[in-house]
C-alpha cells in the first residue's frame, strides 16, 4: 500500500467517523515491506478483512464480483488498489452498493498513472469520472484523482448510502497536501504528468542522446 493510500484512509476516518462493521475488500498483505495493514487505524472496532484468496491479513475469502455478505451489512467498506485487479469492477461496485447499509460509507483508491502490476493481474484503469460512474448505486459519490488533471497519479473515492457527502480535497488535509507538493515539484523537474529527480533525468539523457544524435546523423 503506498503512503498516500493510507493517508487517504487517514483523512476520510477524521472527516466522516464511518461506522462499524468495518470490512476490507481486498486485505491480503502481499508484499510484507509495504505498510498494508489497516487495522491500527481501527483499532477496538469490528473489522474483518477479506479477498478472493487466503493469506496474510485475510480474515475471510471472498469474491468481490459475488459476495455472501448480506444487503446493508456493512457499515463501511474499503477497497484499496483492488478494482483495477478485478475482471468485473462494475458488479464489484454494485456489490459494494449492495452491502453498505444506511449511514455507511465505501473509501475507494485506484491507480491511473501506474505500470502494468500482478497480484495476480492487472486489468484496468479508471478515471473520477468513471468511478463516479461506476459508484452510481450509492447515493452520494465523491471522487478526485491526486496529480495531473489530464493523468492523475492515484484516483479516490468515497461513496455513500443515505447520506449526503460534504466531501473536497479541502476538507482532506493530506491528500491537499500531496496535491500541493505535486502542484510544486521541489527538486524535480516537470515532464508532463511526471516529476523527475534531476539524476534521473540526467542519466536517462546522457543515454538516451548519443541514439539521438546518430539518428540525425543517419537522416542528414
Amino acid at each position: 500500500m503506498q503512503p498516500l493510500v493510507r493517508a487517504f484512509v487517514e483523512d476520510a476516518l477524521e472527516l466522516l467517523g464511518p461506522p462499524d462493521p468495518v470490512v476490507e475488500f481486498g486485505s491480503m498483505q502481499v508484499e510484507a515491506a509495504q505498510e498494508g495493514d489497516l487495522r491500527p487505524l481501527f483499532a477496538g472496532r469490528d473489522y474483518t478483512g477479506t479477498d478472493f484468496r487466503e493469506g496474510p491479513g485475510v480474515d475471510r475469502v471472498e469474491d468481490l464480483r459475488a459476495l455472501t455478505l448480506a444487503d446493508d451489512s456493512v457499515g463501511t467498506a474499503i477497497c484499496l488498489e483492488t478494482l483495477e485487479h478485478c475482471e468485473d469492477p462494475l458488479t464489484a461496485c454494485r456489490e459494494l452498493a449492495r452491502v453498505v447499509r444506511p449511514g455507511g460509507v465505501c473509501l475507494v483508491s485506484t491507480p491511473f498513472l501506474l505500470g502494468i502490476h500482478g497480484y495476480p493481474s492487472d486489468f484496468f484503469r479508471f478515471t473520477p469520472e468513471a468511478m463516479r460512474s461506476m459508484l452510481g448505486g450509492f447515493d452520494s459519490v465523491w471522487a478526485a484523482g491526486i496529480g495531473d488533471p489530464g493523468a492523475p497519479q492515484w484516483v479516490f473515492a468515497i461513496a455513500a448510502q443515505g447520506r449526503e457527502l460534504d466531501v473536497s480535497l479541502e476538507r482532506l488535509p493530506r491528500l491537499r497536501e500531496a496535491q500541493e507538493r505535486w502542484d510544486r515539484a521541489e527538486g524535480r523537474v516537470r515532464v508532463g504528468p511526471l516529476r523527475i529527480p534531476p539524476g534521473t533525468l540526467v542519466k536517462t539523457l546522457a543515454a538516451e542522446l548519443p541514439r539521438l544524435a546518430r539518428e540525425r546523423v543517419r537522416r542528414r
